[in-house]
């Protein structure tokens, strides 16, 4: 029986993730380095060559082996999205906007892959750790919503100090 979610669909949505975040760090050119969005780009089309030499090996390699694969090339585009975030963080020290980016781009895209990881290995029968999956979506929902709510509240972190 076919899976319901192939691997590759963990590649698709890192190609998604590196047109994102070509797309955001254009609208904020005035923040980041000029090449930074063609370089995302680029990660993009790297991705869809990805795609397309995977679609030739697809007998000669077993879908364990391209699992690994698209989960590593996954990981490089999260990697991108947390640099990005820790980038407008600590380098431009734009604290706002590194909280909404937290907000509105980090945490969502992390949820959602890992939910897409974690329902892949449930599917399959789970060869990899689960355990650290879940805990990692359950830390990831509740940054999410400590982000949220000093995002919308920003006094919130005042009061906490001065308790």
């Amino acid at each position: 029986m076919a899976s319901p979610i192939l691997p590759e669909f963990f590649a698709l949505l890192s190609v998604d993730l590196f047109a994102l975040l070509s797309m955001l760090t254009c609208l904020l050119e005035e923040r980041f380095p000029k090449a930074i969005s063609y370089v995302y780009v680029i990660g993009a089309l790297i991705g869809f060559g990805h795609i397309w030499v995977s679609k030739e090996f697809l007998i000669v390699f077993g879908e364990y082996m391209r699992f690994w694969y698209n989960v590593l090339y996954l990981a490089i585009a999260l990697a991108n999205v947390v640099a990005v975030n820790l980038y407008l963080a600590i380098s431009k020290k734009n604290w706002t906007l590194a909280k909404a980016w937290s907000a509105v781009v980090t945490f969502p895209t992390v949820f959602i892959s890992i939910f897409f990881v974690y329902n892949y290995g449930f599917l399959q029968g789970a060869t990899f750790p689960l355990l650290m999956l879940q805990l990692v979506l359950v830390g990831s929902v509740v940054i999410l919503g400590i982000s949220l709510s000093v995002l919308l509240s920003p006094n919130l972190l005042e009061k906490l100090r001065r308790r």
